[in-house]
């Protein structure tokens, strides 16, 4: 088990659907809009400010530990993107998709199979996300993972939901999962 920075980098995890890869030049454009579709960026803060695109039009893709894209099995195109940093201090899970790609199970299987790679190859006990309050297909995904709340916070001049799980507890099989998300209506807050 290795924390931040050890492990054997790039990482690529397979799913039944997705590839999650390191982004490279190839996912430019669509990073680019990732970062900048205003429907993407609706619960993320916002778009990116002009020189941030900027440095993301320039820069090399697939230099940093914890920051993948997220493919179609089938032929690699990107879909969107997923992270696994200690920015706040703790293991934090995000991810984003391209609008196109959303409601179809893509960030289950995503998140799903990056959570289960940390389990067996990071020693962090626990992993942290953070989603607005009003984004209650993120809020569900998340409990579906077994997220639970730990506080609510303010960020982006919105209200936040700070939750966590534990990196020891089994996690879902996919087919729980997908039966939950598709079956179950979303919890209330």
């Amino acid at each position: 088990m290795n924390r931040e920075g050890t492990q054997q980098w790039p990482i690529r995890i397979r799913g039944d659907r997705i590839l999650i890869r390191e982004p490279d030049d190839r996912d430019r454009a669509e990073m680019i809009r990732l970062m900048t579709d205003p429907v993407t960026r609706e619960y993320l803060g916002g778009s990116v400010d002009y020189a941030s695109r900027q440095a993301l039009e320039l820069s090399p893709l697939g230099l940093s530990w914890g920051r993948w894209a997220v493919a179609r099995a089938e032929d690699d195109a990107m879909l969107g993107s997923i992270v696994l940093t200690y920015d706040r201090g703790e293991l934090e899970l995000s991810y984003a998709l391209l609008p196109e790609h959303t409601g179809q199970g893509f960030a289950a299987e995503a998140c799903h199979a990056l959570l289960g790679w940390a389990q067996t190859a990071l020693e962090d006990e626990h992993v942290i996300a953070v989603t607005q309050t009003r984004n209650k297909r993120s809020v569900t995904l998340l409990r579906r993972l077994g997220f639970t709340v730990r506080r609510g916070l303010e960020e982006f001049g919105t209200q936040q939901l700070l939750m966590e799980r534990s990196l020891q507890a089994p996690l879902p099989t996919r087919e729980e999962l997908a039966r939950s998300l598709r079956d179950a209506p979303p919890r209330r807050l």
